[in-house]
């Protein structure tokens, strides 16, 4: 069976089973402007948070025109990206100067890291932004609550619950090369909202533009891509006290790319059929006047690669899980978090063609309390049994002090966590070299904290944040780089690896229709030997001014982003040598009007004064991008 058609089939099966079983409640709908679900796993009043903490709601994504998730992330301080490529090329996040594979990215309750990557992480380059609330942001090691996938912090990706009469959209956009997006959703709820449907599907088709670098000689082949996405939310009250729901994501398309950097490097061959999916089912239940609440869940995610480069490959990646989460409140000031997890990743590749797996299974607690009314403390624990390394555990402690009548928040937190290597970094075999994958590899330690102080003024209408922070790293995992030789390729680096820096976030909304966003870091890591390391900025800027008029009929967005003094490796030489990427400033300009009550025109131009720049040394970007759309609610 080809992806194509097991894609459609695993499509349908999701959608039949989802629509079937009934849904819970998400914590998102009982989340207000102010409050927070993915801090302490419970909605939480941010006042009460002690880590440092960004949302992006979709009214955000919506006033951006965001059409992929990871172009409304660089938005939020401390959060860079970088991509080999246009559209569907392999993109990497770094969170506080932290590699993807120590950001742990949830969607839905649901762990979509794919483990048949060299380093098991979240590829947000397939990833569209169809019915999406809010993505929250938690800066920081969260290896308590979350495990050791989450050094860096957690990307937290909430689906909208749906609700009221049937209801929807359908909408098409055209713009520069050759792209095209579509699709729609529908949306509404049943027996007075205790049963809620939402679905969307969306197709984009690009012919795009060469991922090495067209400013190179010989680099003229365009990379095209396209990606037909669904996902779909189902919910249902059982009882007044028990809900259930079922949660799906299907995504399945080409992505054409060049496998060098560099001049001279067009590959014409190199393409992957990728399909992904998901899905989780899950019940939640309330006693003793909501006192006690729980969460019992199942989650199944696979990721499949079919392709060419160098020759024909593939990679399958599939992990199930099986958590529970419960919560008592003794008091309105005291309350534990407490939980059990289960997990098997597994991976098989052409060169792997016997399946690799590796269990975790995790107890966690998290006790919160309130003192005077001003002084809010958490302090937590867990306990990994890993299947290959044994038992780690890992500690957790935050503090926040607010002084309500100046609006000023001082917060501090301390945390220890561990990343185990991932299964291609143990047994991976690759290109002929049996001694890619180390089975001798020791586990990632790390510990981290960071201060930070936040202020509240003009009546609330401006906040301003400042956060130092440090992460230290023992044993870094590293690839070698060379082929053939007699030892393996990954290996631990000696000492500690070190990131530190500062956040600072400026917000200011003086009027219901003008806000200004404005986001600074400074960011440094580096190695034991005092190397730095590659493709993290130093410095980042980001900026967004929004402007809503003609009675919320009309909408403008300037979004800018830039970064200096970054440095990426060169390969292309002998030996390889680090360079200095460019620094550019990166602006999109985006509006949208409705011209009819319910028909809405909209267009933007990205990468405004087209600038010429790389995140990825050899690997080209866009120019000066226009795109028009329009959008039918009914």
């Amino acid at each position: 069976m080809n992806l194509r058609s097991h894609g459609a089939r695993a499509l349908a099966l999701l959608a039949l089973t989802a629509s079937t079983l009934p849904a819970t409640t998400a914590l998102a709908d009982e989340l207000g402007e102010d409050i927070v679900v993915t801090a302490t796993r419970v909605p939480t009043e941010l006042y009460r948070v002690g880590s440092s903490i960004s949302v992006i709601t979709a009214k955000d994504l919506e006033n951006q025109q965001a059409r992929f998730i990871m172009d409304a992330l660089p938005s939020t301080p401390s959060l860079s990206i970088s991509q080999t490529g246009g559209r569907g090329t392999n993109s990497s996040v770094y969170l506080r100067g932290q590699s993807s594979e120590n950001t742990l990215v949830l969607i839905d309750g649901i762990e979509v890291s794919d483990p048949s990557i060299t380093k098991t992480q979240f590829d947000f380059s397939q990833l569209q932004s169809g019915s999406i609330e809010r993505i929250e942001i938690l800066r920081g090691s969260q290896s308590v609550l979350y495990g050791g996938d989450a050094v860096g912090g957690v990307i937290n990706i909430l689906s909208k619950r749906g609700a009221g009469p049937l209801s929807g959209q359908v909408f098409g956009e055209y713009g520069s090369y050759n792209t095209w997006l579509y699709g729609g959703g529908v949306q509404g709820g049943l027996a007075n909202d205790r049963a809620g449907y939402n679905v969307d599907v969306r197709y984009i088709d690009t012919d795009s533009y060469s991922s090495a670098d067209k400013r190179q000689p010989g680099n003229t082949e365009k990379d095209g891509y396209h990606n037909i996405s669904s996902n779909g939310r189902f919910d249902a009250g059982l009882t007044d006290n028990v809900d259930v729901r079922a949660v799906y994501r299907v995504t399945q398309g080409t992505s054409r790319y060049d496998s060098c950097g560099g001049s001279f490097c067009d590959d014409p061959t190199a393409f992957d059929d990728f399909l992904q999916y998901s899905g989780r089912i899950s019940s939640d239940f309330r006693f003793l006047d909501d006192k006690l609440k729980g969460q019992i869940g199942a989650a199944y995610t696979r990721n499949e690669r079919h392709g060419f480069s160098f020759g024909p490959h593939f990679f399958n990646g599939d992990r199930q899980k099986y958590d529970f989460q419960g919560s008592y409140a003794f008091d309105k000031n005291n309350s534990i978090v407490f939980g059990a997890e289960t997990k098997e990743d597994g991976f098989k590749t052409d060169s792997n063609v016997t399946r690799s797996t590796v269990r975790n299974n995790a107890f966690y607690g998290l006790y919160q309390t309130a003192l005077f009314d001003a002084l809010y403390l958490s302090g937590g624990v867990r306990v990994d049994d890993n299947q290959k390394f044994g038992s780690f555990t890992t500690y957790r402690a935050t503090a926040a002090y607010v002084i309500k009548e100046t609006g000023t928040k001082i917060r501090g937190s301390y945390s220890t966590g561990f990343r185990a290597p991932s299964l291609f970094e143990l047994f991976g075999v690759c290109c002929g070299d049996p001694l890619i994958g180390n089975s001798a590899l020791e586990p990632e330690k790390s510990r981290s904290w960071d201060a930070g102080i936040e202020q509240k003024l003009l009546g609330d209408r401006l906040r301003l944040e400042a956060t130092y922070f440090e992460i230290d790293t023992r044993n870094m995992i590293e690839f070698g780089g060379a082929f053939g030789g007699a030892d393996p390729n990954y290996f631990n680096v000696p000492g500690t690896t070190r990131s530190r820096g500062v956040e600072t976030k400026l917000a200011w909304a003086p009027t219901a229709n003008f806000s200004l966003d404005i986001a600074y870091t400074y960011n440094q890591i580096k190695d034991a030997t005092g190397t730095r390391l590659v493709r993290r900025p130093k410095n980042a800027l980001s900026g967004n001014m929004n402007y809503s008029f003609w009675n919320d009929r009309a909408d403008i967005n300037l979004n800018a982003r830039y970064w200096s003094d970054t440095l990426d490796t060169d390969f292309s030489t002998f030996p390889s040598q680090n360079v200095k990427l460019g620094e550019p400033i990166i602006v999109t300009l985006a509006a949208r009007v409705k011209i009819l009550t319910n028909t809405e025109l909209n267009g933007r131009i990205e990468n405004l004064f087209n600038q010429k720049y790389e995140t990825v040394f050899g690997y080209g970007t866009a120019g000066q991008s226009y795109f028009v759309g329009l959008k039918q609610r009914f």
